[in-house]
């Protein structure tokens, strides 16, 4: 591709290399293929030379190269719950069509994005929460056309790589442990809007003393789809309260502790197919912590391997007054 400064009686044939605004407040977009009209137009606007561009066949328009790039990342638009958008002077923009956590095939973006800097896939992080008609990725080709080489060695590198992993649970429990009459007045609606940022509803509430054997004896009795555990006391050990209640009622535990702050108290195991969570403390008060990003996998039906758990310590610190 040439691109440069060029008389206009000799622009024919050409793209505008810039956005032009006529006079009259009119644009001609970057990209516009310059013909008799866009001669005249330009002409009566005083110009005697554009910013143009000329492609040559080993060339692809930025849109089109955009296009076919979409196409490959997302090839099926109801599958994963994502909405292409046109592309439009470089730019293409995919949003969420349903609420969610992003998924992403991390490894297989970072590697389109190193083959051609002027192609560019910017994504939201992995299994980042989502909202329907949100954001979740920008593509972009920054010049006007594109190497046919490079695109196809960007393709070659997969497809399929951007999705929505839709919430999945529908009914979920939460039981509080109490040391005295009654629970921390701020427990359940901290956890009711974590919930409703997910399109959820707690559907069941228990309170019970802050004992295994009473804990235990709840859980078999719970009805949710994955059950939340908010302990009246911060989480110590294996052997806490907690922990211990889920395998004395013959479940088990996966992973105590997580390498986040604040929010490292959290425990995760399972009751039979229902996936159990023990919150930390932090989880009353509203602001997100590291805990959240637990949560929202697990309700959005990610598995999660002690790898991933153990990941999480990167950027796992939540900066700030109230961090601790």
């Amino acid at each position: 591709m040439m691109f440069g400064p060029r008389p206009l009686a000799a622009a024919k044939g050409t793209r505008l290399g810039r956005d032009t605004v006529l006079p009259s407040g009119m644009v001609l977009p970057r990209g516009t293929v310059i013909g008799p009209s866009e001669i005249a137009a330009l002409t009566m606007a005083g110009l005697r030379e554009v910013i143009c561009a000329e492609l040559d066949p080993h060339d692809i328009v930025a849109d089109d190269a955009l296009l076919r790039l979409v196409e490959a990342l997302v090839p099926h638009e109801a599958d994963a719950g994502l909405r292409r958008g046109r592309p439009s002077g470089g730019r293409l923009v995919l949003t969420a069509t349903v609420t969610g956590v992003v998924g992403l095939d991390t490894e297989g973006l970072r590697r389109m994005n190193r083959v051609d800097p002027g192609l560019s896939i910017a994504t939201v992080s992995q299994f980042q929460r989502v909202q329907a008609g949100e954001r979740v990725a920008v593509l972009r080709a920054l010049p006007l056309a594109l190497r046919r080489s490079a695109l196809s060695r960007v393709l070659a590198e997969g497809e399929g790589m951007i999705r929505l992993r839709p919430v999945l649970a529908e009914k979920v429990t939460l039981i509080q442990t109490v040391v005295g009459a009654a629970p921390d007045s701020r427990g359940e609606g901290a956890i009711r809007a974590r919930l409703a940022r997910l399109g959820l509803r707690l559907t069941e509430s228990l309170i019970v003393a802050h004992r295994a054997d009473a804990l235990a004896e709840t859980l078999l009795s719970a009805h949710g789809e994955v059950v939340l555990i908010l302990p009246a006391r911060p989480t110590a050990d294996l052997l806490d309260v907690g922990p211990l209640a889920v395998t004395q009622a013959g479940g088990v535990i996966t992973r105590f502790g997580l390498p986040v702050a604040p929010g490292a108290e959290m425990f995760a195991g399972g009751l039979g197919a229902v996936p159990i969570l023990g919150l930390p403390g932090a989880m009353r008060d509203t602001a997100e912590n590291g805990a959240d990003r637990v949560l929202d996998r697990l309700l959005c039906g990610v598995s999660i391997s002690d790898d991933d758990l153990a990941d999480l310590g990167v950027g796992g610190l939540q900066s700030g007054p109230n961090a601790v």
